[in-house]
């Protein structure tokens, strides 16, 4: 049991190498198979799940270690919570390739080929790891491969799970050949061929769906200015400060507007005051968008009074001189930092990033408009992560994506590098320009094939003016049916577990 228990680990090792800082993505296309080796060489699934939880702690703990820097600088948290927090969260996350392990193995046992099984269950897990109790879908296998263009366009189809499944997917048709290495094997050799297939069928629609849209559009489209101030996340709240922060993002949209900027994107919560009733908040940014003669999507917390009590928001405002036209207040929250879970239950005060008291979350996703600039929603930093939220934005009529961030939080650690990554995906499914502006960075704009149009590195002050077109094909598939496939990869697992219950050896120990 120590070999394999150490093989999956060894796995969860390789697949944290294929996303940031290290960046190595093509080790994804192997990660699997030490782990699939430690499956078969499982005596029962729950031996096997025992080391998928292993894979599933080597991986996260590697991959989340940033959330230590933050409870322990941003939380106030001293050492030993901050690390029981982390490891608690890691275990929790384990349980998925636990599951993993524990039915792969079940379905070997039932005669079926990991080639067959495994990238259909892997999907299914990470979709239920990104959507059950609130969803956490931070570093999907997937996500590895943004930076493969060719292979990441079948998000417009599938979303980030087809790239997981086909990542999985080779990976299982390379452990046939691993497993089984003889030549006279015609169904290993014909999975085998099968991934091969898949990932050609991949290739050539990437590479025909990249030629759709090309890197330059002579110039045309809505100028769209992107502001990165890099104010310290120990130092933004701090009234000393504040004329500073007004100062830093009126100095950088004059120069954006003297690049032909016709609307400005201030970070999330870049605006050091609240808006509401009790605050006049409101009226600094207005005074700039008045001065500059610009609109300003500024994101700011803001708070209303409802029968004399205080209720806060993250929220995102478009002001237009001394007017605020629109407003959008953060659906998703992030649990522990704009509010706390079971809060009735450990009364131990807001979230990290509140200020007085837990966010509340907002209800309608808001799509906003600008003269002669493409019909526009807001993804408050996390919502980025989360699909729905990006599918939900284009129902309403959305035809322009923007996420405001505030990756102060992570400070110089891969998380922004991980979060930027992430927020790609999104234009690709949805077919659509993605601007993304952060207050540390990093900052970027994507066109509707993913690609980088333009960026500003982490922690570091600047700005840039990108042309933002409207889009010719308003939908993609995705965004019109969602996570079908995903939906599809659970109903196949449920028939295998059927098919296999059936033979009765599911449950058995041998």
């Amino acid at each position: 049991m120590k070999a394999p228990f150490i093989a999956g680990a060894a796995g969860g090792v390789i697949l944290s190498f294929a996303f940031p800082p290290f960046d190595l993505d093509l080790v994804a296309w192997l990660a699997f198979l030490p782990f699939l080796w430690a499956i078969e060489r499982s005596r029962a699934p729950i031996e096997a799940a025992l080391h998928g939880a292993a894979f599933g702690v080597a991986f996260f703990l590697l991959d989340l270690r940033w959330v230590f820097r933050t409870l322990a600088i941003h939380g106030h948290f001293s050492a030993v919570p901050s690390v029981m927090l982390l490891v608690s969260m890691v275990l929790v996350l384990a349980l998925i390739p636990a599951v993993f392990g524990w039915l792969t193995a079940a379905f070997t046992r039932a005669g079926w080929r990991p080639a067959i099984t495994a990238a259909f269950t892997w999907t299914s897990l990470e979709y239920v790891r990104a959507t059950a109790l609130g969803g956490f879908p931070w570093d999907l296998v997937g996500y590895a491969q943004a930076d493969r263009l060719a292979v990441a366009q079948i998000a417009d189809v599938t979303g980030v799970y087809g790239i997981s499944f086909l990542v999985v997917l080779v990976n299982a048709a390379l452990w046939e050949l691993i497993r089984r290495p003889n030549s006279n094997d015609r169904p290993a050799w014909g999975l085998v061929a099968s991934a091969a297939i898949a990932v050609a069928v991949t290739l050539g629609y990437g590479t025909e769906r990249l030629s759709r849209f090309p890197t330059d559009t002579g110039g045309r489209g809505f100028p769209v200015g992107v502001l990165q101030a890099n104010i310290p996340q120990e130092i933004k709240w701090k009234e000393d400060v504040r004329d500073l922060t007004f100062t830093a993002y009126e100095k950088l949209g004059a120069a954006a507007v003297n690049e032909g900027a016709r609307l400005l994107i201030w970070p999330e919560t870049s605006v050091p005051l609240v808006f509401g009733p009790r605050s006049p908040g409101w009226k600094y940014p207005c005074d700039i968008s008045t001065r500059l003669k610009v609109p300003m999507l500024v994101g700011a917390p803001s708070e209303t009074l409802e029968d004399g009590k205080s209720r806060y928001y993250n929220s995102a405002f478009l002001v237009d001189g001394p007017s605020l036209r629109y407003r959008y207040d953060k659906i998703h929250l992030v649990p522990f930092g704009e509010f706390m879970p079971l809060s009735w239950l450990l009364p131990i005060g807001p979230g990290i990033a509140a200020r007085e008291e837990d966010y509340m979350p907002g209800e309608i996703m808001t799509v906003m408009s600008v003269e002669g600039c493409p019909a526009f929603s807001v993804l408050i930093c996390y919502e980025a992560i989360f699909p729905e939220l990006s599918r939900l934005a284009v129902a309403n009529g959305a035809r322009m994506l923007v996420n405001i961030t505030n990756d102060g939080w992570f400070g110089k650690t891969a998380a922004p590098y991980q979060h930027f990554q992430m927020a790609r995906i999104r234009s690709i499914e949805n077919r659509l320009s993605l601007i993304r502006c952060a207050n540390t960075g990093i900052s970027g704009a994507f066109d509707p094939a993913g690609r980088v149009i333009r960026s500003i590195p982490l922690d570091t002050e600047g700005f840039f003016v990108v042309n933002v077109p409207h889009p010719s094909d308003t939908t993609s598939v995705y965004s019109r049916w969602g996570d079908l496939f995903a939906w599809g990869c659970i109903a196949t697992v449920a028939l295998v577990a059927v098919l296999s219950i059936s033979r009765g050896v599911v449950l058995s120990k041998r």
